[in-house]
């Protein structure tokens, strides 16, 4: 765009009323999947031993009618914790679980015999859904970031697709944070 178009493009009132409140909130949503991000991977876990109640099997139909496939065992036990395992069924019923000091996401599940954490799917493990729409939302709203403190002007849809991805996005990770 050349200067004589920027200055055809006029700033928005709505845009440069809520730029700043679109800023902080985005800045707000980032510290607290740096937190999240923290407190499964840096801050110290306490260890407690517990007994699995019960299990809900996770399938998938099978194609053409064929029998349904296992995608993964959710387990519940006495104390109140709950973890996914990836297509492995944990066989012993008295448990070492780890967790998180603050969101009490499940870190590592050990058994008398065996040690499941290699199979977890649940929280921010690697293989865990919500590790990665926090990395989406954390790309987008860098890109975001940039756009909104950049200085230059863009159009008010520009403003409402910022908003409402990042909106949309937040939710999707609040909705996996209940679930799992």
């Amino acid at each position: 765009m050349t200067n004589s178009q920027q200055a055809d493009f006029p700033e928005n009132e709505f845009i440069s009323k809520n730029r700043t409140l679109v800023i902080y909130a985005l800045a707000a949503v980032t510290f607290f999947i740096a937190l999240s991000f923290a407190d499964f991977y840096i801050l110290p876990t306490i260890t407690t031993k517990d007994t699995i109640t019960s299990y809900s099997v996770r399938t998938v139909r099978g194609k053409n009618g064929s029998k349904p496939i296992t995608v993964s065992y959710h387990f519940f036990t006495q104390k109140g914790y709950t973890f996914t395992t990836e297509k492995y069924y944990v066989e012993d019923t008295d448990i070492t679980i780890e967790y998180s000091l603050l969101f009490k996401n499940v870190t590592k599940v050990n058994a008398t015999n065996k040690d499941y954490t290699k199979y977890l799917v649940n929280g921010l493990s690697m293989k865990g859904i919500l590790f990665y729409f926090y990395c989406v939302l954390l790309f987008s709203i860098a890109i975001s970031l940039k756009i909104l403190l950049s200085g230059k002007r863009f159009s008010e849809n520009t403003f409402y697709n910022i908003i409402c991805f990042n909106g949309f996005m937040v939710f999707l990770c609040l909705y996996m944070f209940y679930l799992y």
